[in-house]
């Protein structure tokens, strides 16, 4: 990484990365795979990782943001083999102190191996003509999820998605979109679900995302004020002066603050129109007790499809503080709610669910999980996504393009990459 350039420097490249997040830097790394190492990263903040949030506490490390790699996060789990990085695997987890399969088969319908196949079925046969801008399609897509695996008679899968959709931030079933659950929940899912695959970087997802960027061309603290793009090539100016001249553009921010730096297209006017930005709140909290048998515990009524924001949706027990006391990691959706009030949610709902005296240690909301309109998807949003990358010589990823994880994010690169270095 890069030490920031003085008051009006110029720094050229060929690719310019507006980001360096899990898009920009696994975008970067892959570019540097296939030889392309002309690439420039321009980050707002002081650090790498994006939404990842690293805190320790004597030798235990708290994460407020990125927590879990699972099986379909392939590409970072060879980043993490080869960079050395152990990881730690998740130990049990469990919904209202159940194991998560007994609460999975109370769910309605067939077995539940008979659902994940019916399910991969369908969900495959969709999303093969989800860019095709098929009016029938784009209406399927658009549904509530709850409303498809309903009339799917697909019971299992949904109290599945409790769990591995709304307890971690994506959304409840009766307002999420059937495409946000569709590129989360793939064969991959599936099957770290029944291997009980969940790790975490030994050492914590900040020194991953540090080690992971080394050896890149990054530029912290240069927060973007103006985008020109021209015939000539890319011009970004920085809130310091500094200016970065390139030839292509790959944008990892939120379309809504690109647009306000830009002379935006009319797709990318459209699609910024089409998306809502979710809120999730982590909290460290402290508490005199908090009888859990399992490390990490989810609530069938805080996670259940038509559930009310501002709930804790899990607890992850994380280790003791100095006088004695337990903390503990909990999570809400919050997007309705001003800071204040989450944090009497977040202690009245862990009262709720047997926490002694939670005091609050720490908090952080984030802007999360872009959600598409359903009116956009009928009108053929999803196909137009995909038509827009290389407008203007510009090329858009990150959460906003395919899902808030990790792993939907550097499986979209590798996908991209054939458009954006041919």
């Amino acid at each position: 990484m890069t030490t920031p350039p003085s008051s009006h420097d110029i720094a050229r490249a060929k690719y310019l990365i507006l980001g360096a997040g899990p898009a920009g830097l696994t975008m970067a790394k892959m570019l540097a795979d296939r030889g392309v190492d002309d690439v420039i990263l321009i980050e707002a903040s002081g650090k790498v990782g994006g939404k990842c949030l690293s805190s320790e506490i004597g030798d235990h490390v708290v994460e407020f943001g990125t927590c879990y790699a699972i099986w379909s996060h392939k590409y970072i789990l060879k980043q993490m083999k080869k960079l050395g990085i152990k990881r730690n695997y998740l130990r049990a987890q469990r919904i209202d102190d159940r194991e998560l399969m007994d609460y999975i088969r109370d769910g309605s319908g067939p077995s539940f191996f008979w659902q994940v196949f019916k399910y991969l079925r369908l969900r495959g046969r969709l999303m093969a003509k989800a860019d095709a801008n098929d009016p029938e399609v784009n209406d399927l897509l658009a549904q509530p999820t709850s409303d498809w695996l309903r009339a799917h008679n697909l019971g299992k899968i949904e109290h599945m998605m409790h769990r591995v959709v709304t307890s971690i931030g994506y959304g409840y079933l009766n307002r999420l979109p059937l495409i946000h659950a569709f590129r989360w929940v793939d064969f991959n899912m599936m099957l770290t679900g029944l291997l009980k695959f969940t790790v975490m970087p030994d050492g914590g997802w900040q020194r991953f995302w540090d080690r992971f960027a080394e050896g890149l061309d990054i530029h912290l603290n240069q927060r973007a004020t103006k985008i020109v793009r021209a015939a000539s090539g890319i011009r970004v100016v920085t809130e310091n002066g500094s200016e970065f001249i390139g030839e292509r553009l790959i944008n990892t921010i939120p379309l809504d603050v690109f647009n306000q730096l830009t002379h935006p297209s009319k797709a990318e006017t459209r699609v910024a129109e089409a998306i809502d930005w979710g809120g999730y709140t982590t909290s460290l909290l402290s508490v005199a007790d908090w009888p859990h048998d399992v490390p990490v515990n989810s609530w069938s009524a805080t996670c259940a499809t038509d559930a009310n924001d501002g709930q804790i949706l899990f607890s992850r027990i994380e280790c003791e503080d100095e006088d004695g006391r337990t903390l503990v990691t909990v999570g809400q959706l919050s997007a309705a709610y001003e800071p204040d009030e989450l944090t009497e949610l977040a202690r009245f709902s862990a009262q709720e669910r047997g926490a002694v005296d939670p005091r609050i240690v720490q908090q952080v909301v984030w802007s999360y999980m872009p959600t598409y309109k359903a009116g956009a998807i009928r009108d053929g949003l999803i196909a137009a996504m995909a038509a827009m990358q290389g407008e203007n010589n510009t090329f858009h990823t990150g959460a906003s393009f395919s899902h808030e994880a990790v792993s939907t994010i550097s499986s979209f690169n590798a996908q991209l990459l054939a458009k954006v270095a041919p």
